[in-house]
């Protein structure tokens, strides 16, 4: 009917032959598309889907066309997306690093670490100072990773093996240790401002442009005075105030907000969770005289639930600046089919790379119900 009118205001009685064949064309790429996903579909319910006579690229599309209503309710908000200059981007990286810890046989034996690093150094375009701390035997990173990568062997003294209830709260410690680490390290002296990651965290959008975007928002890099740390708040609300798998930090005036928590962390050897340490002194920070600030999720983080949602993100390509989605018991939603094939994308992993199937494959641990290597 919109079409007749348009014609009817220019004259004419009748619309173009174009027109017609165009609406033609449209009808039979509709039938076209309605037909190959009802023979997935047919073949799907009279037995289940065999994934290795349907290509990837099939299934991920009927899977979008059979359930688009309800995949646009995940859709997220664009990533923010300012342009940086080669020289802004120079001076970042020469005063800002990236940390990360890796402790225990799971993850020296995974690539969970690799690739955390690789997605920095791809979609993350970060191309600075990263800093890990291990128990991993130094031979296990060898040769791995680019001149940039410092890997510290974490010490046994800060290693309370037998304090702690939950044996991970003896691992997630040390990122109350990063500033005294680095400050061992004379390559690292130029840095002054430090984003700690977990490493089941992958980058998935320039980090600079996130970092400037929460900068413009917090006033990060302006504020003096209290010390202070900077976390995204937790997703469950009720329970926690702050999440630990991103920190921004000062080198300069942090510390005193770490020994605080590496304090809080201590005297409550029965908690599990590292959150649970933050509460405290976010509850005493008058006293303590730091600041934790919570930073708005937005869509600077994702936590990726089900495969509905991954399915989504391989499909239109939009990655959020953080996904933290491994070691998470959001995780456990994701089959491992689509967890490999989210991870080659995210990674942006070549023919070859894909074939190697090194990354991405990720099993429920059972006795967190948590994903892990």
């Amino acid at each position: 009917m919109m079409i007749h009118k348009k014609f009817y205001k220019s004259g004419l009685t009748t619309p173009p032959l174009k027109a017609i064949v165009a609406l033609a064309a449209l009808v039979i790429v509709v039938f076209t598309i309605s037909f190959d996903a009802s023979s997935i579909s047919d073949s799907s319910n009279s037995s289940s889907l065999d994934l290795s006579s349907v290509s990837p690229r099939d299934l991920l599309e009927y899977q979008i066309h059979s359930n688009k209503d309800r995949l646009s309710k995940h859709i997220p908000n664009s990533p923010h997306h300012e342009e940086v200059s080669s020289s802004e981007k120079a001076k970042f990286e020469a005063d800002s690093a990236i940390a990360l810890i890796s402790f225990g046989k799971e993850a020296a034996n995974g690539t969970l670490l690799e690739q955390c690093i690789l997605s920095l150094r791809r979609r993350g375009e970060f191309d600075g100072k990263v800093m890990v701390i291990t128990d991993a035997p130094r031979e296990r990173y060898e040769g791995e990773f680019d001149e940039n990568v410092i890997i510290l062997k974490a010490k046994e003294e800060d290693i309370l093996y037998d304090h702690f209830a939950a044996p991970a709260i003896k691992y997630k410690r040390f990122k109350t240790l990063l500033i005294d680490y680095m400050d061992d390290v004379p390559e690292l002296d130029p840095i002054e401002w430090i984003y700690y990651l977990d490493i089941d965290i992958l980058v998935g959008a320039p980090f600079i442009t996130m970092a400037k975007a929460l900068n413009k928002k917090y006033y990060i890099r302006q504020r003096f005075g209290t010390p202070s740390v900077y976390m995204f708040k937790d997703p469950n609300p009720e329970k926690f105030s702050l999440n630990s798998g991103f920190i921004v930090l000062n080198r300069r005036t942090s510390d005193q907000c770490l020994d605080t928590w590496r304090n809080a962390i201590d005297i409550h050897p029965h908690s599990g969770f590292d959150q649970a340490s933050i509460n405290h002194v976010i509850e005493n920070e008058n006293s303590n005289h730091c600041k934790m600030v919570g930073l708005d999720v937005e869509d600077y983080l994702t936590y990726p639930n089900g495969d509905d949602e991954l399915i989504h993100v391989i499909f239109e390509k939009h990655f959020s600046p953080l996904i933290h989605i491994f070691n998470s018991c959001f995780a456990q939603k994701v089959s491992p089919e689509v967890m490999e094939k989210f991870v080659a994308d995210v990674l942006d992993l070549n023919d070859s790379e894909r074939e190697e199937h090194k990354y991405g494959k990720s099993v429920i641990h059972p006795s967190t119900a948590k994903w892990s290597r």
